[in-house]
């Protein structure tokens, strides 16, 4: 009697195919799957601006890159840029006043590396007004943050700076220096730092020193009033 009522319940169970659990078992894994071709098609087809299949060539554009920095920091050149919003003619504009150089070029090229995607960059070409005093209309209104490189066409020196646009709406402000300039003032920076700490450990070892003093000279004191009751 069990066995049939037994043999009767299986009969009644669906097939494996027709229930849940096998379904939910298979569906975890496929998910996985399913994702991981997704994030593999998506490497293939926009891969990261920020990596560089020349990094051979780049590398060896470094030592020119350092002779750059050394050559603006020898003739000691310095740059202002402000960038002015877009006005009633649609046109936003650029303006650089440059100083250290006697004889200014005709032409600078100013480079806006966005920190993120190397498709948001952008070369303007600026025009001179006079001497050290260049231009560019733009028509366009830029957001965020910017890494920026000053240079003349000949690419014989640079300067460095960053700037903030945040939401574009109003003049935006960069001061331009050689990069070794700017490690040079980190270095007097952390040397000036240094030399407080210094300082402040040298007068927390000279209290120390005191305090110690004085204890010993209270404990004498008290070893001889001890000596003299006895």
């Amino acid at each position: 009697m069990d066995h049939r009522s037994t043999d009767n319940s299986l009969q009644e169970q669906p097939p494996w195919y027709r229930q849940f659990w096998p379904w939910f078992l298979i569906a975890l894994p496929l998910c996985v799957v399913i994702a991981g071709f997704n994030m593999l098609y998506i490497a293939l087809k926009y891969p990261h601006s920020m990596v560089d299949d020349q990094y051979y060539k780049e590398g060896l554009a470094i030592n020119q890159s350092l002779d750059q920095d050394r050559r603006a920091a020898q003739l000691n050149l310095s740059a202002e840029i402000i960038f002015r919003p877009l006005s009633d003619n649609n046109n936003a504009q650029l303006e650089v006043s440059l100083s250290g150089l006697e004889s200014y070029p005709a032409e600078l090229t100013l480079l806006l590396l966005h920190p993120g995607s190397q498709s948001l960059d952008q070369n303007l070409d600026l025009k001179q007004l006079a001497a050290g005093r260049y231009s560019a209309q733009l028509t366009r209104q830029y957001q965020h943050r910017y890494y920026l490189r000053l240079q003349p066409k000949d690419k014989s020196w640079r300067l460095n700076g960053t700037i903030d646009f945040q939401d574009g709406g109003a003049p935006a402000l960069s001061l331009l220096e050689a990069l070794s300039q700017l490690k040079a003032l980190s270095e007097l920076s952390a040397l000036s730092e240094e030399t407080a700490l210094s300082e402040e450990t040298a007068l927390s070892e000279e209290t120390a020193l005191s305090e110690e003093t004085a204890l010993s000279e209270e404990t004498a004191l008290s070893e001889l009033k001890a000596l003299n009751s006895k």
